[in-house]
């Protein structure tokens, strides 16, 4: 199922290159590819590189987890693996770079973001020197949505470093769910940046446009729901936490408990009757009254659907859901409910391992390092780029690049420092 998905993705973006009438030196088969990221996650670039069936060498990765370091290490194999971006020091040239610098200064989910405040944006800045300086035919930068109300700030940097006469830059907005037809949900803002000299002579935005409006009507519809389900009830909480959490409740009333009552009154009984009907599986799954409260709550409001996906991390009235097999943006710290009212005892909760196949990661093709435990891989699926939007926005990259023109430059590159 992955590896046809990464084949179809790749067909389309060749073919509407095509018709687009490319310069003929195009064609990502043909080019060797040494790839760099930094802020690496779990590595999807890498992974998307596989998928596409483009062959690579990986140069470095960094990122601050042990455990993504760990991960990193068991399956990719970098040159280079380091834990501070900001100390990196120079590890070579490379033909791609892409990095996902932190979100968490721009999310419109962190009520205390401090945008550019924020020393973890530094990041940022290190991508956009390491571009300037090491000169990648392309490169492919990722976050949130979120990132969209500083774009003043962000072209002033991107300025700043002189990328704007070296570069072309596209920002596209992609979703997996909108885009592909995959369950999760993921919005995101994708910098598609391509090297001047070695971009294809086209209108690229026009390019871009019809790439994914081809990929958006023709992708084929993924495997169901449940066949990405690993076990019937999923990995349940601690009994020692929800003991804790029902213990800590006791001789006061918390603020959760009105806010449900508050919300209870303008949903309809009958819904609310059907929705009690959770609260023994609820409890069987290790939930906490809270977390089940708030599951009852957005199930009825919603008119108790037959399929629901939810995020019950969240308090009740802006809990994250989906219906119809949609899956909500993936956190890490995110619990992930499932529900079927077609079959009996069906109410589940995702594991960290459903989390990275929804993430598109096929766990029959990477190895789990020992050790790792349900919040370490929980964080890693939070952490991570939707591994076929990642190979969709590389695809749009490397397509842009005219690979002749690329390797000619290489050659005089080598040529004037073996002179000198």
């Amino acid at each position: 199922h992955f590896e046809q998905r990464g084949t179809f993705i790749k067909k389309l973006v060749l073919e509407r290159a095509k018709k687009a009438g490319f310069d003929a030196g195009n064609g990502p088969d043909a080019a060797t590819h040494v790839l760099a990221s930094d802020c690496s996650g779990l590595g999807s670039d890498c992974v998307a590189m596989k998928r596409l069936g483009l062959t690579c060498s990986h140069l470095f990765a960094s990122d601050v987890s042990v455990k993504s370091r760990r991960f990193i290490n068991a399956n990719f194999s970098p040159k280079h693996l380091v834990a501070n971006a900001l100390k990196r020091l120079d590890c070579g040239s490379m033909t791609g770079y892409s990095c996902g610098f932190p979100c968490q200064p721009f999310s419109r989910l962190n009520g205390r973001r401090k945008a550019w405040a924020d020393k973890r944006t530094r990041l940022f800045d290190v991508a956009l020197k390491t571009i300037s300086t090491k000169e990648p035919a392309w490169a492919v930068l990722e976050n949130v949505k979120g990132l969209a109300k500083y774009y003043p700030q962000v072209r002033a940097k991107i300025r700043a470093q002189g990328l704007t006469k070296k570069y072309v830059t596209l920002v596209v907005p992609m979703c997996p769910r909108d885009l592909l037809k995959e369950h999760a949900r993921r919005p995101r803002l994708y910098f598609l940046m391509v090297r001047r000299d070695v971009a294809v002579k086209a209108d690229l935005v026009h390019f871009v446009r019809l790439a994914l409006s081809d990929i958006c009507k023709s992708m084929p519809k993924p495997l169901a729901l449940e066949s990405y389900w690993l076990s019937k009830t999923g990995p349940s909480v601690s009994k020692t936490r929800h003991q804790k959490a029902v213990k800590k409740n006791e001789g006061f009333q918390p603020k959760w408990v009105k806010r449900h009552a508050k919300l209870k009154k303008n949903i309809r009984s009958d819904h609310i009757m059907k929705a009690k009907l959770l609260a023994a599986p609820s409890a069987d799954l290790g939930l906490t009254p809270r977390e089940s409260g708030a599951l009852q709550i957005e199930w009825a409001r919603r008119g108790c659907p037959n399929t629901f996906v939810a995020d019950v991390s969240q308090n009740a009235g802006r809990v994250p859901c989906g219906i119809s097999g949609e899956v909500p943006t993936l956190s890490c710290s995110g619990k992930i409910v499932s529900f079927d009212r077609s079959t009996p005892n069906t109410l589940k909760l995702v594991s960290a391992a459903e989390k990275l196949q929804l993430q598109g990661v096929d766990l029959s093709r990477v190895t789990i390092p020992k050790g790792m435990t349900e919040l370490d891989m929980a964080k890693l699926a939070g952490n991570a780029m939707h591994v076929d939007i990642m190979a969709l926005a590389m695809m749009l990259a490397m397509t842009m690049v005219n690979w002749n023109k690329y390797r000619l430059g290489s050659r005089m590159r080598t040529d004037k420092t073996d002179k000198h």
